[in-house]
């Protein structure tokens, strides 16, 4: 079974599972009245919250994805969120992008060039936030990630580095690097080019 039909399988199931919520509140709400529905008001209430965030967090990682692609448009663009490393790499730089949250989940990018890695951070960002010379290690280490600490993605050349999650699916990499997300940028990092 490939990514995309498990995609449609998980979406369905969760528009199955939301249209059942919903008939079971309506007629708990006719049967019963208002009180004894309020457990499912407020479990509707959450999951729209969740839907909601998670909808916008995916909206800001591709948008940052996007400027970059548009500034580098013959270079490799590895979608990504930030680790709290990353935050701490940006900090040293006089220009640090606004808004990268301490604990991780930004989302971020890097650009892959001929002579460099840029790292691009900030929905509305224009240019990169730093760079990492090439030839640059890229490796997976241990990073935090929320209140966890995950497998991530490190690009050095020694000075300067960028550790991030690889976000190719974007709500996979909310909750932590996949080892297929990590062989791969590491593959298009070094490559230069985009991994098949």
């Amino acid at each position: 079974m490939n990514a995309n039909t498990r995609k449609k399988i998980w979406i369905g199931a969760l528009v199955v599972f939301a249209l059942a919520a919903a008939l079971r509140l309506f007629l708990t709400i006719q049967r019963d009245g208002l009180g004894d529905a309020t457990l499912w008001i407020a479990l509707a209430v959450v999951l729209v919250i969740c839907g909601i965030t998670v909808a916008v967090m995916i909206g800001r990682s591709s948008r940052v994805a996007s400027h970059a692609r548009q500034g580098r448009p013959d270079a490799v663009v590895i979608p990504a969120y930030s680790t709290a490393e990353a935050a701490d790499e940006a900090g040293s730089f006089a220009h640090a992008p606004p808004g990268l949250m301490g604990m991780g989940g930004s989302p971020m990018a890097l650009v892959v060039t001929a002579g460099q890695v840029e790292v691009w951070a900030g929905r509305r960002s224009t240019a990169p936030s730093w760079t990492v010379q090439r030839p640059a290690d890229a490796g997976v280490v241990q990073a935090v990630y929320g209140s966890r600490t995950i497998d991530a993605l490190r690009v050095s050349d020694g000075r300067t580095s960028a550790t991030v999650v690889p976000a190719y699916n974007a709500l996979r990499a909310m909750g932590g690097s996949g080892k297929e997300d990590l062989r791969r940028a590491i593959t298009e990092i070094s490559a230069g080019q985009p991994s098949q």
